[in-house]
């Protein structure tokens, strides 16, 4: 009875030791067995500012003289295009990100600008006879004009005599057609038209001032 009694004491001692020393070593082991897998994981050394170096050893970055730093600590990818930066390097290369997000891309500008006319609606209207302006009904630059308008009105010493030669040969239109339309043809050229002309016929009397109308 006494050597079994012994004997499970000394069972239960042996127990406890073992018991202690598994539990006791555990934490170093994991520690040094997570160092070592670390270790041997960070073969492969990188900038964080130039992805595209690759060292199998610490040290500084050929370019900017940066520490190095394990490819698996920097989040870098395989691919020499890809540019990753940690929090660290971004600030020291003064790098702003944003999140994209959906917007309405409206913004209103104030801009200086000089206002100009349109040169195809612009016209020049020609005087077709000598003379002088009596009266001038457009006084400004950009004043819309249009079609029939009157311009001006124009006194003409050649379109009075013009006049005279018509009312001398309407008398005579019937023995002389061609000396009728002769005169008339040369009012034509300066511009009169043939309601104007008409005029002259029936009130027989010559007219010292002409409008010029807008073509």
């Amino acid at each position: 009875m006494k050597k079994q009694s012994i004997f499970l004491i000394f069972t239960l001692i042996i127990g406890i030791f073992l018991g202690w020393v598994f539990f006791h070593s555990s934490p170093a082991n994991e520690e040094k067995h997570d160092h070592a897998a670390e270790t041997s994981k960070a073969t492969i050394w990188t900038c964080a500012m130039h992805p595209q170096i690759r060292m199998d050893k610490p040290g500084k970055c050929p370019i900017c003289a940066m520490e190095l730093i394990p490819l698996g600590q920097s989040g870098a990818t395989t691919d020499p295009d890809a540019i990753h930066m940690t929090k660290e390097a971004a600030q020291l290369a003064n790098v702003l990100t944003s999140v994209v997000s959906k917007q309405n891309p409206v913004k209103e500008l104030r801009l200086y600008g000089k206002v100009q006319a349109d040169e195809r609606l612009l016209q020049s209207q020609v005087a077709y006879l000598p003379g002088r302006i009596e009266k001038l009904l457009v006084n400004f630059t950009g004043e819309v004009v249009r079609k029939g308008q009157t311009l001006a009105v124009i006194y003409s010493p050649d379109l009075v005599t013009a006049q005279q030669e018509l009312l001398e040969t309407v008398a005579t239109k019937e023995a002389q057609p061609a000396l009728y339309e002769a005169s008339k043809d040369k009012l034509r050229q300066w511009k009169l038209t043939d309601k104007q002309i008409a005029a002259i016929e029936t009130s027989g009397k010559v007219k010292t001032e002409f409008e010029v109308l807008a073509n």
